[in-house]
């Protein structure tokens, strides 16, 4: 057989595995391909995940139909890699997951230079800012760099988050996120493939565009929960991987948060990250803007409607008669109607009620239309978005429903989560001085509630960081979390008994915990804490392919496992 050249491919289909082919020329890493596949030879897209390379194969291999353009970057596709190593997924399941179809659509890419070049400038920089106004960091940072040669990405939480940035920064920038059009979306692709001076506001997916070469990037509230991806099949960290990106790109990272999160804690106490502390100190008083409700009390001595007491209802109608603006957060978006029924007493007063739901930001219209038309709402409920943003700066009553349930019981985060949710809503009172907070709580006399109060970071960070030392919890150790799915409860519950004790005899020298059911029943949970020193992703293949030959040998076909790994 004569020699060609060899690229292995993958083939955008739901797959798990990628491809080889031969080509008689060499064919750069991210070409978009056309290649026969499968019995018929139907003609398939393809993308490049390797260099071309020779190598004698002693069995027949497919030869390349076609070489289209160029549409993905090699250091993208050395992320991905690291992604699919680091998190416990096949590469092509990583990429198929990621990028948009459309981007095959795309036109010519242009044979730009590289237009600089960074070295040894990789340094993680967590800015701690508590001010009114943090986005001036940001500012000052990207008009400084605008008549550099730049590529600038700047991650927010969740959309709206990016939608206010976009609204305050000074410098021109591309909104990415999933409330643009698909043509918007390609449009971007083609500029940071081209390697287009540009600055990009997005969420978690925007770390996966093809990028050449980033100047800087920019982590807004660093300390998220919404950074953790939990429903693709990908569940890595936005934080993290960025981290990764920067390295890769060779490029600054700025972290940006009212208070670091333990791993970054951790990090600046380690001196792996510099800390720039640019927190004001203000004197004024907030406690007596502060009410915490105990819920089983108010239940005792007052009626109830629904979620909500009858004197938050009475007091939510006399601001409005004050024309005065409310913010209502509840931690579970299924509450959300359930409250807004218990406001319905209102619409005879002519109060206007604003649902901040999932489908409402599904779209760059809807948004826009939100922000235009937000004065025009007297009380908007809902769950993370609905906080700390500059949009609702004029709704100066905040409620919060039992905030503790933001953290699941097998999240061993929920301590920071809650008090990261506590902290911005005491420290949002400093800066608007009408405002008040009220706290309808199970857990009024929960430790968490008073650091938060007294705005006490180090005092909580400190206790944290003995506790997880003391109990092993990450930082300090690892964490794989395996969710089982089913809709079928009997042998959901089946199997997961049968995997814990198989795994505990398995794996004797890790510490494995049955957690069973969340409390929806959707997910069977099984926790192994990993304390030694071998590589976790020797151990993590180790599980992998135990869940993968048990399964098989007992016919569980229709149970959906997830590896979810935080480290």
């Amino acid at each position: 057989m004569k020699e060609n050249y060899l690229v292995d491919v993958v083939i955008p289909l739901p797959l798990n595995r990628h491809y080889t082919y031969y080509s008689k020329s060499r064919v750069e890493i991210g070409t978009h391909l056309k290649v026969p596949f499968g019995n018929n030879n139907e003609i398939a897209d393809a993308i490049t995940i390797s260099d071309s390379y020779k190598k004698d194969t002693s069995f027949p291999i497919k030869g390349i139909l076609s070489v289209e353009k160029k549409i993905l970057s090699k250091k993208q596709i050395q992320f991905f890699v690291w992604a699919s190593k680091y998190y416990l997924v096949e590469l092509p399941k990583v990429i198929n997951s990621l990028f948009p179809k459309h981007i095959f659509d795309i036109s010519k890419i242009s044979k730009n230079e590289i237009k600089y070049r960074i070295n040894n400038l990789f340094k993680c920089t967590v800015v701690v800012d508590n001010s009114k106004n943090y986005f001036s960091f940001i500012d000052n940072k990207t008009e400084k760099l605008e008549d550099k040669k730049s590529q600038i990405l700047i991650l927010c939480p969740n959309i709206l988050k990016s939608y206010e940035l976009i609204l305050r920064l000074k410098s021109r920038a591309f909104l990415y996120n999933s409330s643009i059009s698909d043509k918007e979306s390609k449009e971007i692709w083609e500029k940071v493939l081209n390697n287009e001076d540009l600055v990009i506001i997005g969420v978690k997916s925007a770390l996966f565009l093809p990028f050449k070469n980033l100047r800087e990037i920019f982590v807004v509230d660093e300390n998220d929960i919404a950074y953790k991806e939990s429903d693709k099949i990908l569940r890595f960290n936005a934080r993290d991987s960025a981290v990764m990106l920067s390295k890769i790109h060779n490029c600054k990272i700025n972290l940006m948060c009212n208070f670091p999160s333990i791993e970054s804690t951790k990090n600046i106490k380690e001196k792996k990250y510099n800390l720039i502390n640019k927190k004001e100190s203000l004197e004024l008083k907030v406690e007596k803007r502060i009410n915490i409700n105990n819920i089983l009390e108010k239940k005792i001595k007052e009626q109830y409607d629904g979620i909500l007491s009858n004197d938050i209802r009475t007091k939510i109608l006399e601001r409005f008669k004050k024309n005065k603006k409310t913010l209502i957060f509840t931690p579970l978006s299924s509450n959300i109607k359930v409250i807004r029924k218990s406001l319905s007493f209102l619409e005879s007063e002519n109060v206007k009620i604003y649902e901040l739901i999932k489908k409402n930001l599904n779209s760059k219209t809807k948004i826009n239309n939100l922000i235009k038309s937000i004065e025009k709402f007297d009380i908007i409920i809902g769950n993370q978005s609905v906080l700390f943003n500059s949009l609702f700066k004029n709704f100066d009553l905040i409620i919060l429903i039992e905030p503790e349930k933001i953290g699941k019981r097998s999240n061993y985060r929920s301590n920071e989560i809650l008090f990261n949710l506590l902290y911005k809503s005491v420290n949002y009172l400093k800066y608007n001085q009408s405002s008040s907070l009220i706290i309808l709580t199970n857990e009024s006399q929960n430790k968490i509630f008073k650091s938060a109060i007294k705005l006490d970071y180090k005092g909580f960070i400190k206790g944290e960081l003995i506790e997880r030392k003391l109990f092993k919890y990450p930082p300090y150790s690892k964490i794989i979390k395996i969710e089982l799915i089913s809709s079928n409860y009997t042998k959901k519950s089946e199997m997961g008994n049968f995997l814990f004790e198989n795994i505990k005899k398995d794996f004797k020298n890790l510490n494995v915990k049955d957690i069973g059911f969340d409390s929806n029943d959707d997910k069977y949970e099984i926790i192994i804490k990993i304390t030694d020193t071998k590589p976790l992703s020797s151990i993590k293949e180790k599980i992998k392919k135990f869940l993968s030959k048990k399964i098989k040998n007992n016919g569980f076909s229709e149970i959906l496992i997830n590896i979810d790994i935080d480290p």
